[in-house]
């Protein structure tokens, strides 16, 4: 079981995206553009802030502490102004009390259905995403989200995942671990399923063809963030084998012009190496800021650009 967690450790503090940056597959594709870095302060935060995500309403801004996997958890704070929060403290309700634990990744929907990452009773059960109701800082109705998009075999977890902000659609991240074989996951495929109910959703029967110019056997990938609109999907990735200094994790974004289409080519957007890590964008819903965290010198930290082109 400590392997396990020190695995996830590995995917979670280290994975980013990269692609293919050709956009001669279409050149019609108009890509997003984002002007300069501007570091994000969180008043009274004295720890790592990772896996950033905005609330719909802009007034909460939720993340999680290191991704060490023995001590995990979700915080939040509230908005000031763009580039400034106050920290008020853990997601009541979401946390796991027993170490060692991994509850991070936070997401949500309009309606306040909130998604997030959880180790809890792992391998005893195989689903690992969970939901609940976010209100005023507490969690509420919390439950596992089934579905066959979960592969429900060990060694395979959903690494990640983003919501809609509609609540219909889940894009996930099956990744899978073998620590004989593999530092962080051997394998990852990003894919899409449509909501059932509260509780269930169902892998898209044309996933596959949807994601098709996004997935490539030789990527690791994480940190799926679709926009408002449906219409661009950010995710991080780097290109599969032994991490090195010289390893290279970059943000990345591929489009479509309407909601049920295939998304295009992917573009980099930013791009470092494992020294300042970036990784896990998340959008404002008029898509007007990104933000993510980046590895600093002795902390992880939020960051964020504004858009430069709409």
């Amino acid at each position: 079981m400590k392997t396990l967690f020190k695995i996830l450790c590995i995917s979670l503090i280290i994975i980013a995206c990269s692609s293919d940056d050709s956009d001669s597959n279409d050149s019609q594709v108009v890509y997003p553009q984002f002007g300069t870095e501007t570091e994000v302060t969180i008043n009274g935060l004295n720890f790592d802030a990772m896996e950033p995500f905005i609330s719909p309403n802009g007034n909460y801004f939720f993340f999680n502490n290191l991704n060490d996997g023995i001590n995990t958890k979700l915080y939040y704070a509230t908005r000031i102004n763009d580039s400034t929060f106050n920290y008020v403290g853990e997601l009541t309700g979401a946390n796991q009390t027993t170490t060692p634990h991994l509850d991070a990744v936070a997401d949500m929907d309009i309606d306040g259905n909130f998604y997030w990452t959880s180790t809890r009773d792992y391998p005893n059960e195989l689903n690992n995403l969970f939901h609940g109701t976010f209100s005023a800082g507490n969690m509420s109705d919390i439950g596992r989200v089934q579905g066959d998009f979960n592969m429900n075999t060990p060694g395979w977890l959903i690494m990640d995942h983003g919501i809609s902000l509609d609540g219909q659609n889940l894009y996930f991240i099956n990744a899978r671990f073998d620590d004989t074989a593999c530092e962080g996951p051997c394998e990852t495929t990003i894919g899409v399923a449509q909501k059932d109910n509260s509780t269930t959703f169902s892998k898209l029967s044309n996933s596959a063809s949807i994601l098709q110019n996004i997935n490539d056997a030789n990527y690791i990938y994480y940190a799926p963030c679709i926009t408002s609109d449906n219409l661009e999907l950010y995710f991080t990735r780097y290109l599969k084998g032994q991490i090195t200094s010289d390893t290279v994790f970059e943000i990345c974004v591929a489009v479509r012009t309407n909601s049920s289409s295939k998304f295009s080519v992917p573009r980099i957007l930013f791009s470092e190496t494992i020294s300042s890590l970036i990784e896990a964008p998340t959008l404002t819903v008029d898509k007007n800021i990104m933000y993510y965290h980046q590895k600093t010198t002795d902390s992880h930290k939020i960051m964020m650009r504004y858009r430069s082109s709409l």
